[in-house]
């Protein structure tokens, strides 16, 4: 008797060999239809022939040109569903490692799937899903290189022509790329603050989807609009190229903002602060050089430092304590209410108004006013308001830009508050004047300082250069522009010479002082008002000054945030020192000539600041 068993296992390979036959006649029916005009509708159908294509986004350059941020050309890798049709499983083995994706999740975006048209019963099928975007260029050769090595198994001995055409269809149009950007900020967490960050979002146009990024914070926000590309589109044998966005050129010289953040993160380990800022400003210009807070945070991963998000230089509102002095006495010099030779007594370092006493920090008897500024007095700097009147010291005080905010194009700037004169107390026309009851941010006092320093004009920060296109050419130029004259270049002459007397032994930013240059400065310490009292134990501790003094170039604040007591809390003993640090690296960066006599022929600079400066420049990066 004959055994059955051979005819079942060749019962088996037919049934095998018939099964994966039907199941390629099916895909190449499925191909067949989806091609045809009566066949199936595909959900991207009415796109099919129309491709929306992204503009690049501008890039932000620092004033010498150094790329700050910039996108960088990739691709966003889709897929056909409806041309893979059987091959989804070695499609997606192969795949999955260089997309760096899970096959599980890769295998279920690429698995056809089909389902009724409720409009109008056709049947649709799956012929569009994005796989992965922001995908390296390098990363898509491959992609595209592992799709044409493919290899396809035919049931017969021979494959057809037709069979030949649904594998190329596979292997070069099942999976595809679309333009696609990264934005990329190549120096880091540098000018993070200033620069902002960006998030991606699908945007539908006429011609269908299409991915960009918009701006979220700082210039990446304020100047969205220039920055963004304008969308392209493509049809068979045509289309429109799209448009790159404009370059954002900045006042900020990405070397200094180095320097300034370099030493705001020495001062972050020496005096363990809540946080520390700084700004660097040249003061006939209002151009910003620098702006810098710390805690910061990486823009290109922003969502690993939301702690660093604030950017403190525009945000922070705090009493400003002593440098507002500089606005009480400039005024009175300006009104004649004094001069800097008149002189006044300080009580010994206690007075009685209002119904409270009033402390200087050391005792002093009777001081000229140079040195009411030198020695930083609060009785000396509140006579002299009480002489100058409630209104009039509203005034000025406004003139100068405080309770609002100063334009500058970044966003969660704080405007401040200084209230009006019907809501102080007895006590307010002794307090406000020494920068109590009233509040600032880092900017307003730099902007201030800078009024006195370029001759009594308060100019606007200027932060944006111009906007530009890719080839270079200007597009718009923003120029310097004033606010307004607060003070006299004769007053502002004296008050200089009082505010290099600050940065002496003799005064309190002894600490702020250079060895090739002149400083002219104002220390601050402010016990902060939290929660309607002042706390005790947290203060924060500033110092403005510029230099050289009669000839300033540059402008600079420093606020330390709650600076940890044990080691100083002083704006003298712990902001000083990180102005003198940024400032001598700043001057050797910019060759600035000294304007004190030189030990070290033919460098402008004595021994120890000639071995100490050490100023290495950002590296250019290319903008494509």
């Amino acid at each position: 008797m004959l055994s059955v068993v051979p005819y079942r296992r060749m019962a088996v390979m037919a049934s095998a060999v018939t099964l994966a036959f039907v199941g390629l006649v099916g895909w190449l029916a499925h191909l067949q239809l989806h091609f045809s005009d009566d066949g199936p509708v595909s959900e991207r159908s009415t796109v099919s022939s129309r491709t929306a294509r992204p503009g690049r986004r501008g890039a932000i350059l620092d004033c010498r040109g150094t790329v700050l941020a910039m996108s960088v050309p990739t691709k966003m890798v889709c897929a056909d569903p409806s041309l893979i049709f059987t091959q989804h499983v070695a499609i997606a083995k192969s795949l999955a490692p260089l997309l760096q994706m899970k096959e599980s999740d890769l295998l279920s975006l690429i698995s056809p799937r089909v389902r009724t048209n409720a409009v109008d019963g056709r049947l649709i099928t799956n012929s569009y899903v994005v796989l992965k975007r922001k995908v390296p260029i390098d990363t898509w050769q491959q992609v595209t290189q592992a799709m044409a090595r493919l290899e396809m198994k035919s049931p017969g001995r021979r494959i057809r022509a037709s069979q030949k055409l649904a594998w190329d269809a596979l292997r070069y149009r099942s999976v595809f790329g679309s333009d696609d950007y990264l934005r990329h900020y190549p120096s880091g967490t540098l000018a993070a603050h200033v620069l902002g960050y960006v998030s991606s979002a699908e945007t539908n146009t006429d011609y269908g989807p299409v991915f960009e990024d918009r701006g979220l914070t700082g210039i990446e926000l304020t100047c969205d609009r220039a920055l963004a590309g304008v969308h392209g589109w493509a049809v068979a044998g045509g289309g429109v190229e799209p448009k790159e966005g404009l370059n954002v050129v900045l006042t900020v010289d990405a070397t200094i903002q180095a320097i300034v953040e370099d030493e705001l993160a020495a001062a972050m380990k020496k005096y363990s602060p809540a946080g520390v800022c700084a700004i660097a400003v040249r003061p006939f210009t209002g151009d910003i050089l620098a702006m810098a807070s710390a805690p910061t945070f990486d823009p290109n991963s922003p969502a690993s430092g939301v702690e660093g998000w604030r950017n403190r230089a525009i945000s922070d509102l705090t009493e400003p304590g002593s440098t507002f002095k500089i606005v009480t006495i400039t005024t009175c010099l300006e009104e004649g209410i004094l001069t800097l030779e008149d002189t006044v007594d300080c009580e010994n370092g206690r007075w009685w108004y209002g119904g409270a006493w009033l402390h200087d920090v050391h005792p002093y008897g009777v001081l000229p006013y140079e040195k009411v500024i030198c020695k930083s007095s609060n009785i000396g700097t509140a006579k002299a308001a009480v002489r100058l009147g409630p209104g009039r010291l509203y005034q000025v005080v406004r003139n100068f830009g405080f309770g609002q905010r100063t334009g500058i194009p970044l966003p969660t700037e704080a405007a401040g508050v200084i209230r009006p004169t019907n809501q102080w107390s007895k006590l307010s026309i002794t307090r406000v004047p020494i920068g109590q009851e009233v509040s600032a941010t880092p900017l307003q006092m730099v902007m201030a300082m800078s009024a006195i320093a370029n001759g009594g004009t308060l100019m606007s920060p200027r932060l944006i250069d111009r906007l530009e296109d890719s080839g270079g050419r200007v597009i718009v130029q923003y120029p310097a522009s004033a606010v307004r004259r607060v003070a006299s270049e004769r007053v502002c002459r004296e008050m200089v010479r009082a505010l290099k007397k600050a940065v002496s032994r003799e005064g309190t930013a002894s600490a702020a002082e250079m060895e090739s240059y002149t400083v002219a400065g104002k220390t601050g310490t402010a016990q902060k008002f939290v929660d309607g009292t002042y706390k005790s134990g947290k203060y924060y501790a500033s110092f403005i000054g510029f230099f050289p003094a009669d000839r300033p170039a540059v402008c600079i604040v420093v606020g330390i945030d709650e600076p940890d007591r044990r080691v100083g809390y002083m704006g003298g003993t712990v902001a000083a020192p990180v102005f003198k640090a940024i400032a001598e690296r700043i001057a050797a960066y910019l060759h600035l000539p000294p304007d004190k006599p030189s030990d070290v022929p033919g460098t402008g600079q004595t021994p120890a600041l000639a071995a100490r400066v050490r100023v290495e420049p950002a590296p250019k990066v290319s903008r494509q």
